[in-house]
Formats: C-alpha cells, structure tokens, sequence
C-alpha cells in the first residue's frame, strides 16, 4: 500500500472512531453533521468529502473498523493447538470481549433504537458484523461436532444460546451503568465463565431437535 493510501485510511479511521463517540454521546438523532465535523477536526465541507451523509457516516461506523474483532474470532477458529472445547471457550472470551467493551458491541443499543426509522443501519450491522461473528462461531461447533467432541444439537436454539446472553448483560451494563452495584449484579467475569460452561454442557450432552427442526 502506498503511503498516501496508508495517510488515507488512517484518516478514515479516525473520523470513525471519533464519530462512533459521538453518536455514542449524543444519540443519531441529537448528532449533526456540523458536531460530528467539529469532532473530527474538519471543516463541514471536508466531512462531506469523506461520507455523504449522516446516515452514511453512521452506516459507516457501525461496518467498518471491525476487521480486528472478526479476525480475532477467525484466529481462534483456525488454530490448530486448541481442542474444540478450548476453542469454543476462546471464542466466548472473545465474543464478552467484543459485545460488551468494545464500540461495536457499544453500538447496540443505538442500532436498535434507530432501527425502525433508520431500517438500512440494522441491516448493514446485521450483514457486516453480526451474520459473520455467527458464522464463525457456527464453524468452530461444527468442527466438533465433526471430531466427535459435540453431540448432535438444535443449532438455532445453541446459537440462540450462546449469543443471545451476552447481548443482554451488555445492554443491561449499559443500561444500569450508574448503579451502585453494578459489578455485583452484572460481573462480566462471572456470567462469561458460567454461560461458557453451560453452552459446553449442552454441546457434549445433545439437545433434543424440536418438531420440524
């Protein structure tokens, strides 16, 4: 790559990683393109240079700049040295990781609250993050389920399963962010380790497919 290329993506990397604090802050709807120009440290005009739009920007935030968290999750599921259940627990690790510290899993709340008026944001998260985060992880059961260490399953409901939790206590963290108790009631550590161990549970036992699954 070029240096000027190297210059340039850089420079859209950081209009995104400083946008995504914005809209973060502010909410889409409170956030304008003058604020979110200011916050990058350009001119409205040179903003509109990079992204056409606001919605554009915000599209752009929340499907670029992921690549590290989705290649994370790619080196676990190909690494040979792990066993299947270390790769899973890995992978978990990693999925607590991105959903609940990360700015993608921050995102979250903000994509479903914009998600009615804005249906094209969900989407693309959807398409560009969310399907190949599970597509992983799908990969990494499905190749133990092929050496014998997993039973056969009800793959939507294990999907459901291992997903669907971490979802909850990132919402609920941010949700609750001010409480008191925060640690004690919504602990990071303690969830991830005892989900961990239930999904595993469930993957060596076998789940029962349910009427036309």
């Amino acid at each position: 790559m070029r240096r000027s290329d190297e210059a340039g993506t850089a420079r859209r990397e950081e209009i995104l990683r400083r946008a995504t604090e914005l809209f973060l802050n502010e909410g889409f709807a409170g956030t304008s393109m003058s604020a979110l120009a200011q916050a990058c440290g350009l001119q409205k005009a040179s903003l509109y240079h990079h992204v056409p739009s606001k919605e554009a920007l915000f599209i752009a935030c929340v499907t670029e700049g992921y690549n590290r968290e989705l290649a994370a999750l790619r080196a676990i599921r190909d690494d040979a040295a792990l066993t299947d259940d270390d790769r899973l627990r890995h992978a978990m690790a990693e999925l607590y990781r991105i959903t609940v510290d990360s700015p993608v899993g921050r995102m979250s709340p903000l994509i479903a609250e914009v998600s009615l008026r804005f249906p094209e944001a969900a989407r693309a998260f959807h398409d560009g993050f969310i399907s190949q985060e599970h597509g992983i992880v799908g990969a990494i059961i499905a190749r133990g389920l092929e050496n014998g260490s997993f039973a056969p399953h009800d793959h939507l409901g294990i999907e459901h399963l291992i997903f669907g939790p971490v979802v909850t206590l990132a919402l609920s963290r941010r949700m609750f962010a001010s409480h008191p108790a925060l640690e004690e009631t919504y602990p990071v550590a303690r969830v991830r380790d005892s989900h961990t161990a239930m999904v595993l549970q469930l993957l060596r036992a076998g789940t029962a497919m349910p009427d036309g699954g």
